[in-house]
């Protein structure tokens, strides 16, 4: 440090201050004995980062610090120029962060209530060649009630409804599921009552249950991210730009001071690679770094807890019977990610009989695997205590992907999924793995084996084979051969061209157990998600020659669709129909199945106009103005718009969009204030018999909107009715006259005048 001259020897000189390169504006900078001083709050503008102790001057009231103390120092003084030129090593300089922006959680709009209706009504009529012909009628319903308070939904199905005794099977109406849902977005938790899913974990099956579950939902914060991201570090020793490349893929470019940094804004996937940061200084130099990554939606970032309870009773038949619920239950899963690497697992179900526990982890290991491991243990009052356990293996990379599982349990074990007659399986191993190619497309390699109490072992192994034919035609090769336990096996290949526009063909051909497949289909999909589509099928399936063909409409309203087909001993038609109703705002809509928000917006008065999401119409105003607006993004800004060129010309709008923020299938409302009246240009004089001055401003009586006074004193007043009054202000002076609007169309814009305004001097 240098010596500590007396304050006669100190000179303050304004200096213009280059640190590393870029300009960092004037600063007052001390030399004291030859030595260069800065202020406290240039350091902290400069990002540069100081020893801890370092003593400082006090001059004139403010504590100045030495620069010589700063990694690195080093100093280029020019005179001329009155400009100084710092150079500090980059490690001196605080880090720069590159994080995911925190997305503003969107303020909910208020529930517009509202009931909704989906059906899929479904009629097939087929012809025997020796057997009497059926006719069978089913109906898959949906009836939902939403308001501020959640989302009530009740699913039904009815089969053979035409009463066809040759089907063999009754009428019958069956209740689904009936759920109630209630969302809290700012704390994300979501409630359900009724009839839902329970999540199984590592080692159980998901299975439906009849009573309440409360727990966290992270999809409720758009853009939240619960996985953990990788985070690249770099240093640059200039002003840069930094290119994030993952799998040879640009995914972002950014700027960075001098300084080191870290990059944690990377793009949301999943599985191993490489990412490569390439650093470019303002003197065109070039680092490269090339990192490997993992990441995985099995784990949860560092710290973050995800959790459920739920209690009721185990739903039995469901499709078959409306209310067979058994064995009551409490139950509450938790994961915690305890680092980025190593996420917990638990669970504990109690029943009236049965009571598990539940331990899992899934953890990041070396060479870009996971790892998972799940053990269970059960106490059943009949069966007595059992066990389970799994081991799994995955890597996703991307070239190469491989999958292995390995599943045992006791004989006794039971879970609440299990039925009470059905025996656990002894053993399940599982495995595949994949690898793509760079000219002989993908290969693929399968293995299976299941081992059950009550019946012996079956093993299977598959391969597969795609590669791409010439530019656009893909060949798909598939096998799979019973090893152990079965005799059956299965050879097939598939041919698929796409033709071009929605339109796709194919070529298949299987051999199974001695049955032979060969046939040749040709779709074409709807374009743009609306109007026709059609199928055609020929050629023989299971060695019977066979023939289909088929039609789709999909359109505002829903989706329509006829298909016929023959075989040997068998002639189908199928009829098929989908869509919605939906009751809001004392208006009716008939619309596609509604399974998102949805809104209804207003544009008083102006029928027959474009109106949608973005820049897509999706439908059109009714004779009031009034549509229906479906497929809203739940939690999420949704902008309604307008299509401006469906407006009249005399249409005066506050603005073409509008935001909605709706909640989970619930119903909002949109309204575009419209002016209403007509547009003129009105040609104002005064009592001299010249024009009003420009500038002047015109008002409607009793309408706040103001309008300024061009040149040739014309003003383009909207709002008009047929017959107006009119104030016009000059100079703190104000006089008034009457318009009047002649018959015109609405697309016309009128001119009226010249109109006297009296009692207004220059």
């Amino acid at each position: 440090m240098p010596a500590i001259a007396r304050p006669g020897d100190d000179r303050v000189t304004p200096l213009e201050v280059i640190v590393n390169g870029a300009k960092s504006g004037t600063w007052l900078l001390l030399e004291r004995a030859g030595e260069l001083y800065a202020p406290r709050d240039a350091f902290a503008e400069w990002r540069v980062t100081l020893p801890d102790g370092v003593p400082a001057i006090n001059f004139r009231g403010e504590a100045y610090l030495p620069l010589s103390a700063v990694p690195g120092y080093r100093v280029r003084l020019d005179a001329a120029n009155q400009a100084v030129e710092l150079l500090f090593s980059p490690d001196a300089f605080a880090a720069t962060r590159l994080t995911q922006p925190l997305l503003k959680r969107p303020v909910v709009s208020p529930v517009l209530p509202s009931v909704f209706f989906n059906y899929d009504l479904s009629y097939t009529t087929s012809a025997l060649r020796e057997a009497p012909s059926t006719q069978d009628l089913g109906l898959v319903t949906e009836l939902g009630f939403s308001t501020g308070w959640g989302v009530l939904t009740s699913t039904a199905v009815g089969r053979n409804l035409t009463g066809d005794n040759t089907l063999g099977l009754p009428r019958t109406f069956t209740r689904l599921e009936t759920t109630f849902t209630k969302d809290f977005p700012d704390k994300n938790h979501t409630l359900r009552l009724g009839d839902t899913t329970s999540l199984g974990g590592m080692l159980g099956r998901d299975f439906y249950f009849g009573g309440i579950q409360y727990g966290t939902n992270f999809a409720l914060t758009p853009g939240f991210i619960s996985q953990p991201l990788p985070i690249f570090r770099g240093l640059s020793e200039a002003p840069s730009t930094v290119e994030l490349y993952v799998n040879d893929v640009l995914r972002q470019s950014s700027r960075v001071p001098t300084g080191p940094f870290t990059v944690g804004n990377f793009p949301l996937m999943t599985g191993g690679g490489q990412a490569q940061l390439v650093v470019r200084d303002v003197l065109g130099r070039e680092t490269v770094t090339t990192i490997p990554f993992f990441t995985s939606a099995r784990l949860l970032a560092a710290g973050l807890d995800e959790w459920r309870v739920e209690a009721g009773g185990v739903r039995r038949d469901l499709g078959t019977d409306s209310s067979n619920y058994d064995t009551g239950f409490v139950s509450g899963t938790w994961r915690h990610g305890y680092n980025d690497a190593l996420t917990l697992e638990g669970r504990a179900d109690a029943g009236t009989q049965l009571q598990t526990l539940w331990l899992g982890a899934a953890s990041a290991l070396p060479g870009q695997f996971l790892g998972k491991f799940g053990w269970v243990g059960s106490q059943d009052d009949r069966r007595g205590s059992g066990g389970a356990w799994l081991l799994g293996l995955e890597r996703i990379g991307l070239r190469s992907s491989l999958q292995v599982q390995v599943k045992e349990a006791t004989r006794d074990f039971r879970n609440l999924a299990l039925d009470e007659t059905v025996l656990p399986t002894r053993q399940e191993v599982a495995g595949n793995w994949t690898y793509t190619t760079d000219g002989v497309g993908t290969f693929g390699l399968g293995f299976a084996s299941i081992d059950r109490y009550d019946f012996e072992r079956v093993t299977t192994a598959s391969l597969n084979h795609t590669i791409r034919i010439g530019a656009r035609a893909s060949l798909i090769l598939n096998a799979t051969r019973a090893i152990a336990g079965a005799s059956a096996n299965f050879v097939g290949v598939t041919l698929i061209v796409p033709m071009g526009g929605y339109r796709i063909a194919s070529v298949n051909a299987a051999v199974r157990e001695g049955q032979n497949d060969l046939y040749a289909t040709v779709s074409e999909s709807p374009a743009n998600d609306a109007g026709f589509g059609w199928r055609l099928l020929a050629g023989q399936q299971q060695d019977r020659e066979r023939a289909e063909a088929g039609a789709t409409y999909l359109g505002r309203y829903g989706q329509v669709s006829g298909e016929v087909s023959a075989g040997h001993d068998q002639t189908s038609v199928r009829l098929g129909a989908t869509g919605g109703l939906v009751f809001a705002d004392r208006h009716l809509f008939a619309t596609r199945r509604l399974d998102q928000s949805f809104a209804v917006a207003e544009v008083a008065g102006y029928g027959r106009v474009g109106i949608g999401l973005g820049g897509q119409v999706l439908t059109h105003t009714d004779a009031d103005g009034i549509a229906l607006i479906p497929r809203l993004m739940a939690y999420q800004d949704n902008s309604v718009r307008v299509d401006p060129n469906e407006l009249p010309i005399s249409a005066e709008l506050d603005s073409i969009e509008q935001i909605a923020v709706p909640p989970w299938r619930s119903a909002v409302k949109v309204v575009f204030p419209v002016r209403t009246g007509q547009g003129a240009l009105l040609r104002i004089v005064f009592d001299d018999g010249d024009v009003a001055p420009a500038g002047a401003i015109a008002k409607i009586k009793g309408d706040n909107q103001e309008f300024y006074v061009a040149r040739r004193g014309e003003a383009f007043v909207t709002g008009l009715q047929p017959t107006n009054r009119v104030l016009l202000n000059w100079k703190n002076q104000q006089c008034e006259f009457e318009v009047r609007l002649p018959a015109a169309t609405p697309d016309e814009i009128p001119r009226v005048g010249p109109l006297l305004c009296t009692g207004v001097a220059r």
